[in-house]
């Protein structure tokens, strides 16, 4: 299954947010969709009533230290005063896709980046990762430089 149906498949487990638009659980979603076999762990540890994280941590002791540190990860996303043990050393060493999934999952749950479904009702759907927020912030950000730059430039008087 591609990541968009694994994401599928988990936010149909949470009824009452679908389809999910709150950005800690979108990011919590997005990394526990990343894999097929961590989205069948996941998903039974998912419910209407959330994401019970504790459970999907004992039910994945046996995982790979990777996939234990991108579990971590997508819980302190979720629930930002969880306990964390992950370091930047460690996610330093994720290497490529994890680390990626990571950053964009850290974009995600600060608002920056939303994760959408094409093709919900499709054989295939396909996610996009809209970075529209992140592209108005990075333009209002270059907008007030521009603007500090211009109020540092000493002026020529006028004569």
């Amino acid at each position: 299954m591609s990541q968009a149906q694994n994401y599928l498949k988990l936010e149909a487990l949470l009824p009452r947010l679908q389809p999910v638009t709150d950005p800690s659980y979108q990011a919590a979603l997005y990394l526990l969709s990343t894999d097929e076999e961590l989205t069948d762990v996941a998903a039974k540890y998912i419910d209407s009533d959330g994401i019970d994280f504790t459970e999907i941590k004992r039910a994945t002791q046996g995982f790979d230290d990777h996939t234990q540190q991108l579990i971590d990860v997508a819980h302190n996303l979720f629930l930002w005063n969880s306990v964390c043990l992950v370091t930047p050393f460690d996610l330093s060493r994720l290497c490529y896709p994890m680390l990626d999934q990571v950053c964009k999952a850290l974009y995600i749950s600060a608002g920056q980046i939303t994760v959408q479904i094409q093709g919900r009702d499709t054989a295939l759907p396909h996610m996009v990762l809209d970075d529209g927020p992140y592209q108005k912030t990075v333009r209002f950000n270059d907008m007030l430089l521009q603007m500090q730059k211009a109020a540092c430039t000493p002026q020529e008087p006028e004569l």
